[in-house]
């Protein structure tokens, strides 16, 4: 499947290993939300077990085990007594291996996979969804390549399915909260109009080019792209576009505007990118997720008829 933007994977560090360990114990997994809690909990080890660092055999499971089921519970379980301890391991430049601080580097590195795992599904709402016994067992079954169960192919459109599910959830009390802010109007295809500073000029026509500056955030308020940060940051210059060329939601929204006026701009995901979302194949990722619900705020700065905008 295709590579979600997602809470499994483990970047934080130069990823470790673990010493070899005798066979798993077996695990009947008996519904759906058995197979959901072990998936995630292999995929999410398969970022360290399967990061290609050097000394991955020679890390302890059983260490690494114990502190992922630490920081499941201890946002802050790695605390500067583990910075230090992985810091002591690698060396100041990443590159040493002191075997002093195997133990408790192992411990550490379980803590910290514990705890980004913890912290990403909290954010995405789902903690009351997973059960946390099989996602420590998948966890240790995917630290040490035992995780056979259930496919990887199976493992991962379960959890493809399970963001999917949980980007409508999440995009619908998005659109819901939306609805009930001031100064906001709700078109018959659910579009929400927020309007934040009121426009002097007039209205942009379908199929016009506009100029206009942007926030894109998704519908747990994560900013995926902002024209301010381009023009800034990037040096890049802003540019108009036709309307003609946008998602439906801006094509019904913007004509929606008053120039110089300053708004949100919520949209289902069936006006947004849909259920295929925006995959980026330099990347091997999800820029927008599919089902995802967006909201933008913009700034409609100028409009005109095809071509205008850029003489």
């Amino acid at each position: 499947m295709k590579k979600l933007v997602a809470p499994m994977l483990f970047l934080l560090l130069a990823t470790t290993a673990c010493k070899e360990t005798k066979t798993e114990e077996k695990i009947e997994l008996n519904s759906a939300a058995d197979r959901l809690a072990y998936s995630l909990g292999a995929d999410h080890a398969r970022s360290i077990s399967e990061s290609g660092d050097p000394y991955f055999s020679r890390y302890n499971v059983e260490d690494i085990v114990k502190g992922f089921e630490i920081g499941l519970k201890d946002a802050n379980a790695f605390d500067d007594a583990c910075k230090a301890t992985m810091n002591g391991l690698f060396g100041p430049q990443g590159q040493d291996f002191d075997t002093t601080y195997l133990k408790a580097g192992s411990l550490c590195l379980g803590k910290l996979s514990g705890m980004v795992f913890q912290t990403s599904w909290m954010k995405k709402g789902a903690m009351d969804k997973i059960d946390f016994k099989n996602v420590i067992i998948g966890f240790k079954h995917g630290l040490t390549g035992t995780d056979t169960v259930l496919d990887r192919t199976e493992q991962s459109q379960i959890i493809q399915d399970f963001f999917e599910d949980l980007n409508k959830i999440n995009g619908t009390k998005m659109l819901d909260n939306a609805k009930k802010q001031a100064n906001t109007q709700v078109t018959n295809s659910g579009i929400v109009l927020e309007t934040i500073e009121l426009g002097k000029g007039g209205k942009p026509a379908p199929g016009d080019d506009v100029l206009a500056h942007y926030i894109l955030m998704n519908s747990m308020g994560d900013t995926l792209q902002s024209s301010f940060e381009m023009v800034e940051k990037y040096k890049q210059p802003l540019n108009p576009f036709s309307l003609a060329a946008v998602v439906p939601g801006w094509q019904e929204g913007m004509p929606l505007m008053n120039k110089g006026g300053k708004y949100k701009l919520y949209l289902p995901y069936n006006l947004a990118y849909g259920e295929r979302g925006m995959f980026n194949q330099q990347t091997n990722s999800y820029d927008i997720q599919p089902y995802e619900a967006l909201v933008f705020y913009i700034e409609l700065i100028d409009y005109g008829k095809p071509g205008s905008l850029s003489k």
